[in-house]
This record gives structure tokens, sequence and C-alpha cells, in this order.
């Protein structure tokens, strides 16, 4: 992987040694960038998500059949029950992020998170160990439910890992973007291949969860796939503090939401002081904002009703830095507040796009439940369909990062090809695209049903193999591939420092908020077609084989073709954030150029670096 991505530690002259984004090595010492980050950090990363992903994903994708089989839930309440787990799981992030922002640093919310993981998987291995916290078996005795002491242990263990692996995920991402310092040329350029190499290692991880660990659960035993998962984890820390040494640090500052809350009052209690030209706005020094480990963000002219928090009032000249943050921030501050504001309608038209996959990973295994899963005498698993958008995925990362990346280059002129935000439209039109296709190829699965007589039997097989569904599923791993990276770059990117983890967070809470939609959005349907003569679309009232999904489909499709079109708009009207010239971000190259005879502008000193635009 170095080979494919290169390397950044080349021999550099004494003013680029240490990084300009104010990182710290494992000492608190100003990281050096011959020491730390860069690709060799790489590895660390890229490992503990991979083992991370396999153990959370091997776990998730078959644990409804283990609540079902093994604890003796019914149907609904399985289904149920593992939305909310897979809910939480992806809401845990925003508290791990904060956690991180706030207080602990990233390094340490990682090593905690994970430790936490480790209990759950171990209760989990508990729980489908002994059989005294299993209820018997509903084939050989009168189908008993599973006592308050199954449940607890049950419950805590899938509720821990949810805390544990979602608490991690937005700082496991952020941390191996940290590695590369942005106000360096080279190292920038390559945090975008880092993004796409990260996602490799997630779906690497994903692919060997929903097929080896799903083959083992089914058929040796769940005690001894949980127990593979609970050594995965164990695993992925070791290897994640095997690399402490090499990791670039953001020391954590203020909580995030206090930042943003001092602008908002410091604003309103000047009201009615009148706007000043920006270079009067309060700011702290370039040296300053270095030591305290953070970037200073250029001044904007949006959102000018907060640039009052910054006004200096008569009465607070000569004395600025001792007035309360409640009542004077700093143009940083308030710029971080915008930039969180900005964020937020991007985010919103994300969430539509996670419906999408909550459907795809719900309904369509019970289809392919239904269809011949015949592989010359092999049983495909229907739990295992999400191998094919997986190892679709897995190909389709390197390929892009070496194939379309430098011909888009050619066009655009962008280290990355193409913008955050038409990386995530792409993907974006790509889920309408797989939700008319899932239309279309129910309407087949329907009438074949109804052509042999199946309509009422839910359990017999319909002689279409399941390998119908690999279309909608290959449309989505390539929309998930485009949209999946864009958000976690484009939250990463455009947050500030002070803040990234957090944001990363909110990247993930779509996916959260998409499984919890989801089972909104199933209801009002029902809720919605449900007349006194015909029950709702997707009512149990009546055989699957006769449910309306394929209407329901066509709904979805034409949702998210709207919340494109919504995407579009916000896209438009967004900025992108400035980033300052690396010049002023480095101490050292200060110092060197203070030391330089000057040169005129003229010269190209002044120039535009397009590299630099996201």
């Amino acid at each position: 992987m170095l080979a494919i991505c290169g390397s950044v530690n080349q021999e550099e002259g004494p003013e680029t040694v240490l990084v300009g984004d104010g990182s710290v090595d494992y000492n608190g010492r100003p990281a050096n960038r011959l020491e730390t980050g860069g690709w060799p950090s790489a590895p660390y990363n890229f490992l503990m998500e991979f083992a991370e992903t396999m153990a959370f994903i091997g776990l998730q994708i078959d644990l409804v059949l283990y609540l079902i089989n093994k604890m003796n839930f019914a149907h609904t309440k399985a289904a149920t029950t593992v939305t909310n787990f897979a809910g939480t799981a992806f809401l845990c992030p925003l508290f791990g992020g904060f956690l991180a922002d706030a207080y602990l640093g990233r390094v340490s919310v990682v090593v905690i998170f994970g430790c936490v993981e480790l209990v759950g998987m171990s209760l989990m291995v508990i729980s489908a160990s002994l059989p005294s916290l299993r209820p018997l078996p509903c084939g050989t005795s009168p189908c008993k439910a599973s006592s308050s002491a199954d449940l607890a242990v049950l419950y805590l263990g899938m509720y821990l890992i949810a805390l544990g692996s979602g608490g991690l995920k937005p700082c496991l991402s952020s941390l191996g973007a940290d590695q590369f310092d942005e106000t360096h040329e080279k190292e920038r350029r390559l945090s975008a291949v880092y993004f796409n190499w990260y996602f490799f290692s997630f779906v690497v991880g994903g692919l060997l969860g929903v097929t080896v660990l799903v083959y083992i659960q089914d058929n040796i035993g769940y005690d001894v796939g949980y127990g593979i998962c609970l050594a995965l984890v164990a695993v992925s820390l070791v290897v994640f503090v095997a690399g402490f040494h090499r990791y670039r640090r953001k020391p954590p500052s203020q909580s995030p939401l206090t930042r943003i809350l001092q602008v908002i009052v410091a604003a309103f209690r000047k009201l009615r002081s009148p706007h000043p030209p920006p270079e009067y706005l309060y700011e702290i020094d370039d040296k300053e904002a270095t030591q305290l480990g953070f970037q200073k963000i250029d001044h904007t002219s949006s959102c000018r009703f907060l640039d009052r928090a910054a006004i200096v009032n008569a009465s607070e000249k000569d004395h600025e830095r001792n007035k309360s943050k409640w009542e004077l921030c700093t143009v940083t501050q308030v710029e971080e507040t915008k930039a969180m504001a900005k964020l937020m309608p991007i985010w919103t038209g994300t969430i539509i796009m996670n419906v999408v996959l909550a459907q795809l990973q719900t309904f369509t295994i019970e289809q392919g439940s239904t269809m011949d899963r015949k592989i010359g005498s092999f049983n495909f698993p229907a739990a295992s369909i999400p191998f094919f958008p997986l190892i679709i995925m897995a190909n389709l990362v390197p390929l892009y990062d070496r194939i379309f990346v430098p011909v888009a280059r050619r066009f655009t002129g962008l280290d990355r090809g193409i913008t955050f935000l038409q990386r995530i439209g792409i993907g974006l039109v790509l889920s309408v695209v797989s939700m008319i296709i899932a239309a279309v190829v129910e309407v087949k699965r329907t009438d074949k049903a109804k052509a042999y007589g199946l309509l009422e039997d839910s359990r017999a097989t319909i002689p279409m193999s399941i390998f119908w569904l690999v279309p909608q599923y290959f449309t989505f791993g390539i929309a998930d591939m485009f949209t999946f990276i864009g958000v976690l770059e484009f939250f990463y990117d455009q947050a500030p420092d002070s803040m990234r983890s957090t944001s990363t967070g909110f990247s993930f809470c779509t996916i959260s908020l998409g499984y919890f939609i989801s089972s909104a959005v199933v209801s009002i349907v029902n809720m919605a077609t449900k007349t006194d003569s015909h029950p709702g679309w997707l009512s149990d009232d009546v055989p699957f084989n006769r449910k309306k999904l394929n209407l329901f489909y066509w709904l979805m499709a034409v949702l998210s073709f709207v919340n494109f079109a919504y995407f579009l708009v916000v896209a438009h009207f967004y900025r992108y954030k400035k980033y300052p010239s690396p010049k002023f971000m480095n101490p050292d190259a200060q110092l060197q150029k203070s030391a330089t005879p000057p040169v005129d502008s003229a010269c190209g000193v002044g120039t535009k670096d397009q590299s630099r635009q996201p």
C-alpha cells in the first residue's frame, strides 16, 4: 500500500521538519514530520478498522437469526431489536466525537471505547456459550420466552458493543486523517487517498464478516462465531496501541457545543453595536494560534449577525484577552460556528440515502429467503446477500483511486478529481437508480410467484435465482462508495479543527437516522395505504409475496429523487472553507521567510494554489 500511495517522509529542509497544523507527538511536543504521521502510521489505523468492522458486521448481520432461533424472539420483535441496536451503534459516534474534541483526544477515546466493545463481545460469547442463559429451543419443548436474566446479559452485551463500536468510529477515521498535515502540499494531497483506503479496509472487513463469520455462526455455532468476534476486537486494540509512537495528536480543546453557544450569546449581547470592517474584529495572532494547536480561519461574509461576537467595543480595547468568551470571541471561533451551521443542510441531504440502505438490509434479505439460493450443492445464505455490494466495492475502491481520480484530475485540475459535493451527488443519483431496479425486480419476483401459485406460501421457494437481487445491490454499492467516502471527507475537511471528531460523528449519525426513520416510513406507509377492504402495502397481516413491495420501492425512488433535488440546491449555495497559506501556519517557515530578501509578487508569490481547492 505504501508503494501505491507514495511516501511523504522524504528528506526535507529544516524549515519543514515540524508540522504546521499544531499536532503534537506521543510526548506532547510539536510533531516532527519525519518521525510521526504520514503513511507509516496508516497500517495501524487500517488494520484496526478492518478487524473491528469484521467483528461488528459479522455479529450484526446474523443477529436477527440468533434472536429468533436461540432466544425465541418473535420475528417482529427480533427485527425491531436489531434495528434499534444498529441505530444506537451509529448514533454513538456523536458521543465519542464530542468526548474526543472536548476532553480526551482521539487516541484515548479509541482505546476506551475499544475496551467497552471488548466487554460487550465477552458478554455475547457468554450468552451464546452457556445454556443457562438461553431458553430451551422451541422444537423440543413448549416455546418459552427468554428470562429476565437471559435478556439482561444479552441486552447489556449488545448495547456495550453499540456504544464501543459507535464511539470509536469517528475518532479512528479522524485520527487517520490527522496524520496528514493539511498545511503541507504533499501530505494534504495524500489525505484524499487515505479516506479511499480507509473505506477499503472497512469494506474488506465487512466482506469477511458477512461471509466467513456468518457461515461459522450458522454451521458451527454462535459461541464459536462470537468468540472469533471477541478475538478480532482484542487484536484490533493491540494493533492500534502498537502504533502509539507514530500518531500525531490534536490536543482536545473546549467543548464544541460550549464554543458555539459562546458565539451566539456574545452576538446577542452586542445587538446594538455597529458592524466595523472585518479587519477590526477580534483575533489572536498566528504564533499564539500555533501554540494553541489550531488553525486560524479567515473571515467570511456569511451569517454576519454572528460577527457581532468578535466586535471589540471601546470599553474592551487594550484588555481583550481578559474578557470572558461569553462576551468576546475570536474571528476563528465565530467562523467555526458558521462552518458547523453551513454543514447542516448538506448533512440532512444524505439521510434519505441511508433510509434506502436500511430497506435493502431488511426487505431484500426477506426477498432472498423466498428465492432459489442454490449454487450447485451449496445453499447460499440469504443473510449473506450484502456480500455482493461489498465485493464490488472492494474491487472498485482501488480502481477509483488509480484510474478515475487521475482521469478526472486532467479535466478538473483538482487533486481529488472531483469535489466532495460532486462525489456525494453521484452517490445520491445512483441510489435512485438502485430503488428503480429493486422495484422492477420485485415485479418479476411476484409475477413468478403468481405463475407458480405461490402468492399465499411465503415459505416456498420461488423458481427465480437470488442473483436477480445483485443489480440493485451492485448499483447501491457503487453509490455508497461515492457518498460514504465523500461525506467522511467533506465533514472532516470542512469542519473546524476543534470540532472534527464531532463533525465526523454527524456523518455516521445519518446512518443511525436512516435506520430509525426507515421504521417510521414503513409504519406511515402502512397507515396511509390501509383501507377497510385492503391492508397496508407492507402489512404483516398478508403473506410476504402479496405485499406491495414494488410500490414501496417506487415510493423510495421518488423520495430519493426529491432528496437529490434538495441536495443540488443546498450544494449550489455552499461555499468551501478557505485554507490559510502554509507559510502562515509553520513558525519555522516564518523564521526562514523573515531571513530571506523580499521577493516581488509579480514572480508568482501570490498565485492562487489550485491544488488546495477541495
